[in-house]
């Protein structure tokens, strides 16, 4: 296999993990809007290793669908005059 079949072979890989993983997020980014947003604690609130790759592996996919990822800081439920307190 060369090198660019591997490549393929991974990114396939990373497109089918998304898709099986984290279909809202790729559905997200099959949208027409240019810029993707997440929490900070949509990935690894509890700070786990397999939820870091995971977010990794979604900035790549986001990368290769063509968007930008922002991400949101913050806690949701609380209004934002809440969250300097």
């Amino acid at each position: 296999m060369s090198i660019d079949e591997k490549r393929m072979q991974r990114e396939s890989n990373l497109i089918a993990a998304i898709r099986n993983d984290l279909p809202d997020f790729a559905k997200a980014c099959a949208d027409e809007a240019e810029v993707v947003l997440l929490h900070q604690d949509a990935f690894a609130a509890d700070y786990q290793d397999d939820e870091y790759m995971l977010l990794g592996m979604a900035i790549k996919y986001a990368g290769l669908r063509g968007k930008e990822v922002r991400v949101i800081v913050g806690n949701p439920s609380l209004p934002r005059c809440m969250e300097k307190i």
